[in-house]
């Protein structure tokens, strides 16, 4: 079991690596906030500086491909018939459409930076299946043991975040003078490296709020949830150890106060990881997502907006370079002294439209050569064909095809299935990721809800053959396999299901297939009453033809047809 002075050691060498890779990080996500040079903001001088959105278009380009519009999983059952895989698909698909906004979050995170995260946490409720709540976490706030090779070959995983000082009293019924409070600070908006001043943004949190930095340890090797906080006592001892689940239903009336012998009925608290498998393997609440891997060290990732931030960060200084040149561009006038007086002088300042400057000039002398505009120096043709080779190297190192990006080109059919087939490897590897969230996010909301639901019993209505049914725990304990798939149960989808269902049945008639469960299908799939499917009559048998008296000579029919 992980002592006080090894969390304290893990959270340092975390707060180490992370403190030294800030400066880096700010810099990605002002590369997609188009917030280049506001970071860069202690060289404080006159230049207008101008930056191009081109990561946040590569990184909406891949999140426009890999975004789930409905995400579902199909749930097969356990191999040792354990559990309903039918009523785990449906509870497990009801609180996938719930969070696909935490699903497009941790994907755009992952795209930005290293890796990212979802955690999943338990809330208290009335219904059971709110009872888990889901956001998305940056690389930073979890901490990981990356000497492992994989995310199921560590020995702990932990989660490190600022809570309200008064959640932390009541959660783990601590006095507050043995906690140290501190102020409101967003770990990416701190100082980074390099004297660099963090610029302030306003994070709706009021400045005299007292906030504790609390961090939760999975220790996988000794099956304990272990919480604890250099801001207790120093960090010399555990601020709680276990976890707080609803199991059951809360009270009629949640706004009174419970008595503490009905609060432990509805919380339950262990020192265990109470999520298992039906194995008895622990499941930690943290969906990892990494769309790229570090080769020597996979559990820390690799960045999309990294890969390629060069090219961005000069894109952004040829964009400013541009500009000043084009502002230099100014019509300036070169005039013999004495040539114009103060008047004259002031009407070419003003350049008005239609204005006429009369020049007293000497009989016979023209104005050629008393005035002549100040020439400008071009911007050099090398700028453009520069500019075109840092987009080209940000396109090539994106490995999408043109036409994921918008781009009109000239060619074939052919051609572009190639493509197509070529951006796959890419984009359908990330989308493979992305698949792996969902199914994990559906394995682990069926683990969690098993607990909390106790001894309980909440009713469902399931569509046809199950139909109405009622909830328990020994529904979702089973190992069962899960498969992700994109609006597996929409109107849409559904609707198509019954125009292919429509197509289908006058074929499977004529095959021979029994028109009663042709029948019963037809009522499944448009939820009919099933007293149709009950008042169909049974089909006659056919009639057997008659054979031939015995001795006489079969009818075969002649080969010539004569």
């Amino acid at each position: 079991m992980l002592e006080p002075e090894d969390i304290q050691e893990i959270l340092t060498a975390h707060d180490a690596y992370w403190n030294a890779q800030r400066y880096r990080m700010k810099e990605l996500k002002a590369l997609y906030m188009t917030d280049f040079w506001a970071e860069k903001s202690a060289i404080r001088d006159t230049v207008m500086r101008t930056e191009v959105p081109k990561a946040y278009a590569v990184v909406e380009s891949y999140l426009g491909s890999l975004y789930a519009k409905n995400p579902s999983v199909v749930v097969t059952p356990d191999l040792r018939a354990r559990g309903n895989a039918e009523v785990a698909e449906a509870t497990a698909n009801q609180y996938l459409l719930t969070i696909r906004e935490q699903l497009e979050d941790v994907t755009r995170l992952s795209l930005i930076y290293p890796c990212a995260f979802l955690k999943m946490s338990p809330v208290e409720s009335v219904d059971p299946l709110k009872r888990v709540a889901t956001s998305a976490l940056a690389p930073w706030e979890v901490v990981l043991d990356v000497t492992a090779g994989s995310w199921s070959q560590q020995r702990y995983v932990g989660h490190v975040y600022l809570m309200p000082e008064p959640e932390a009293l009541e959660r783990y019924g601590v006095d507050a003078g043995e906690l140290r409070a501190r102020s409101y600070s967003k770990w990416i908006d701190q100082t980074g490296q390099g004297g660099q001043a963090a610029i302030l943004r306003d994070t709706g949190v009021d400045s005299s709020d007292r906030w504790v930095r609390v961090f939760e340890v999975y220790d996988l090797t000794a099956d304990r949830l272990l919480v604890w906080s250099e801001d207790y006592r120093q960090g010399q001892e555990y601020l709680f150890e276990g976890i707080r689940v609803q199991v059951g239903a809360l009270p009629p009336n949640p706004d009174e106060e419970t008595p503490e012998q009905e609060r432990e009925d509805v919380e339950h608290v262990t020192t265990g990881i109470p999520f298992k498998t039906a194995s008895g393997r622990p499941v930690v609440p943290i969906i990892p997502m990494y769309l790229s891997r570090d080769p020597d060290t996979p559990l820390r990732g690799y960045s999309l907006l990294d890969r390629s931030y060069d090219q961005f960060r000069e894109l952004n200084v040829l964009r400013t370079y541009q500009s000043q040149g084009v502002r230099r561009m100014a019509r300036q006038w070169m005039v013999r002294a004495g040539f114009l007086d103060a008047e004259a002088a002031a009407k070419i300042s003003e350049g008005r439209d239609g204005e006429f400057i009369e020049v007293d000039l000497p009989p016979g002398e023209g104005l050629e050569g008393n005035i002549m505009s100040v020439p400008n120096a071009p911007i050099p043709a090398d700028v453009m064909i520069y500019a075109q080779t840092v987009t080209s190297d940000i396109n090539d190192a994106g490995l999408m095809a043109p036409f994921t990006r918008g781009e009109v080109t000239n060619t074939t059919a052919t051609e572009q299935r190639l493509l197509a087939d070529y951006t796959s490897s890419e984009v359908g590897r990330m989308a493979r990721t992305r698949d792996e969230v969902t199914t994990s996010v559906a394995r682990t909301f069926n683990i969690m809800l098993s607990v909390m639901l106790g001894d309980e019993a909440e009713p469902l209505a399931l569509p046809n053959p199950i139909g109405p049914t009622m909830l328990s725990a020994d529904d979702l304990t089973g190992d069962f396999g899960y498969w992700a798939q994109d609006a597996g149960s929409t109107p849409m989808s559904d609707d198509i299901k019954r125009q292919s269902l429509e197509r289908l049945a006058p074929l499977l008639l004529q095959l021979g297939a029994d028109p009663a469960q042709v029948m019963e299908e037809l009522v499944r799939t448009y939820d009919l009453p099933t007293t149709l499917a009950e008042q169909m009559p049974a089909p006659e048998p056919a009639p057997l033809e008659e054979l031939p008296p015995e001795g006489a000579a079969l009818p075969f029919p002649s080969p010539l047809g004569v």
